[in-house]
């Protein structure tokens, strides 16, 4: 054979042979991102990165084109109420609103009232129904998952945008949607919860109110009845007034004096409300407040140690006579002194290419995720915290891009490289 036909043959054959690399890539990023649990997804992120013959850049590609399963591949939970819109433009992702019901109800209650604004926006709605006691809001890490993996199988079975993902809820569902947000800030582009809220308990991991600077920059719609339960009313009085303090960029509560356990639906242009609300995957500043390690991500930074102190439930020690002689204003004061002492705050700061200053209380340790943009992989990474400069060099990772990628399914930030601190 002579050696012109060989350079034919073989010009012809590498995009062939490309295409089947590329078809291969793509089918195992979806075996890995389809595993049923965090371990098993974390291995499988493990084995692909560890491919000699794939790069970054090939996984990158295969990110971007990996799209949601054919319909009827993955059959609808029967818990799961799913509405789409006849507006749906399939050629582009889709924002997603997933609302939650209240005490007793299931998605099918809340579903419908959404259905007007979802054929505005073209949005998707995804109701789902509590499996468990459905007894109200338990503030429990169970339901927790159960609406985050609600959400994750929607967005492998719909193309949801992942910067337009809005959270809401009546009751029950209101104190969902307002722990969710709390402890999940960089999932949301938006909140809407309705006559639920956070709260201030010491045990069983319901004191939420504690985290709340991590929604500062979330555009915020909470209708409450006056006439409700008062504790949940007070609670929501002094979420809204530290949220002002805080200088919150959109956070707004709607109180409607004759009511009770009840709201105004129609007072909120909704389609606009949502309509206009985007999450800004990688924010040049990000503050995280935390009381787990597990729960202490938002956008690219991340704390992985905690002071010894840090705790989410807290047994306060306080000597009898100082809390006898306090006013209940003065006992409350001094229990959120007490919580701050175990609550753990991260702030960190972008101030160029490669360049963070961090300032931090009851952080022991956290690292920085880098996409392509945010250093130069030829410089060392430095980061100001405490004082002290940590300069390090970080090379282009795929387990990092993997990993990440993986559990959050976020293709609007492709971290490549990552920075522990210190």
């Amino acid at each position: 054979m002579s050696r012109a036909l060989l350079a034919v043959l073989a010009f012809v054959a590498a995009p062939v042979a490309g295409q089947e690399d590329a078809t291969g890539r793509l089918r195992d990023l979806a075996a890995a991102v389809d595993r049923p649990d965090v371990a098993s997804r974390r291995a499988a992120a493990t084995e692909l990165a560890a491919r000699e013959d794939t790069t970054v850049e090939d996984w990158c590609r295969a990110i971007e084109s990996l799209r949601p399963h054919p319909p009827g591949d993955a059959p609808q939970p029967s818990e799961y109420r799913c509405f789409v819109p006849r507006s749906l433009d399939p050629t582009k992702p889709a924002p997603l609103l997933l609302a939650f019901h209240g005490t007793g109800g299931s998605g099918e209650d809340v579903e419908p009232m959404w259905r007007a604004t979802a054929e505005a926006l073209g949005m998707l709605v995804l109701a789902p129904s509590e499996t468990g006691a459905n007894e109200g809001y338990a503030f429990s890490a169970r339901e927790r998952d159960a609406a985050l993996a609600a959400l994750r199988w929607m967005r492998r079975n719909h193309d949801v945008d992942e910067n337009r993902i809005f959270a809401t809820g009546i009751s029950r569902g209101g104190h969902l949607s307002w722990d969710l947000a709390l402890r999940h800030p960089d999932l949301f582009a938006a909140i809407a919860p309705m006559i639920g809220g956070p709260r201030f308990q010491l045990d069983h991991g319901q004191n939420n109110l504690r985290f709340l600077e991590n929604v500062v920059n979330l555009p915020i719609r909470d209708l409450q009845g006056s006439k409700d339960d008062p504790g949940l009313v007070a609670n929501l009085r002094l979420a809204f007034a530290r949220l002002g303090k805080l200088k919150a960029v959109d956070a707004k509560f709607l109180e409607f004096p004759e009511l009770g356990h009840a709201f105004d639906f129609g007072a909120v242009d909704w389609s606009a409300f949502f309509g206009a609300a985007r999450r800004n995957p990688a924010p040049e500043r990000v503050v995280r407040v935390a009381a787990r390690t597990d729960e202490a991500r938002a956008f690219w930074v991340e704390i992985t140690k905690l002071d010894k102190d840090v705790a989410e439930d807290i047994v306060p020690k306080i000597v009898a006579s100082t809390w006898n002689g306090l006013d209940e204003g003065g006992r409350r004061k001094l229990l959120e002194e007490e919580i701050e002492k175990r609550t753990a705050r991260l702030e960190v700061r972008m101030t160029g290419v490669g360049r963070f200053a961090a300032t931090g209380e009851h952080v022991a340790a956290f690292r920085l995720l880098l996409t392509a943009s945010m250093f130069d992989p030829t410089k060392p990474v430095q980061v100001l915290f405490g004082g002290k400069l940590v300069e390090k060099k970080v090379k282009v990772d795929a387990r990092v891009l993997l990993a990440d990628f993986v559990e959050r399914l976020d293709r609007s930030f492709l971290p490549v490289a990552s920075i522990d601190v210190p």
